[in-house]
Parts: structure tokens; C-alpha cells; sequence
């Protein structure tokens, strides 16, 4: 969640605080998307709590994740 936190930051020019408000709300969303079989293999990685090389590797990194996204919902730049 702080790597999203960071992203936030970076690109959308937010404040410390409001990022990690932003980053909990859509990991919040993204958790209540995912199947009860993989809610806790997801957890541990949008928590942060999964190491970060071998989630990194897995699925691509938050950055590749968010970038995804943004490239669904259109870019602001």
C-alpha cells in the first residue's frame, strides 16, 4: 500500500496523508473484487506484507498494476 501511496504522490502531486487515504480505498476496492480463494495471497501483497521482490516479479509491481489501470480509465497526462 505504500508503494501506491508513493505513486500518488509522484504522479498526481498528492500530499502525504491524502495518498495513503487514496492508496486504502483502492486496496480496499481491489480486495473486495478478488475470488475468497486468492484473498489471502492478495492481501499479503497489496498489504505489502508479501516480499516485495517475488510480488514485484509475480504481477508486474504496483507501478504495472496502476499503470494498467490508467491506461483503462485514461490518462490525466
Amino acid at each position: 500500500m505504500n508503494e501506491i501511496a508513493e505513486i500518488l504522490q509522484q504522479r498526481a502531486g498528492l500530499g502525504p496523508d491524502q495518498a495513503q487515504e487514496i492508496a486504502k480505498v483502492i486496496v480496499d476496492l481491489i480486495k473486495s473484487k478478488i475470488p475468497p480463494e486468492f484473498q489471502g495471497i492478495a492481501g499479503q501483497f497489496l498489504d505489502g506484507s508479501a516480499d516485495s521482490q517475488a510480488g514485484s516479479s509475480a504481477l508486474g509491481g504496483l507501478g504495472g498494476l496502476l499503470g494498467a489501470a490508467e491506461g483503462m480509465f485514461g490518462s490525466k497526462g
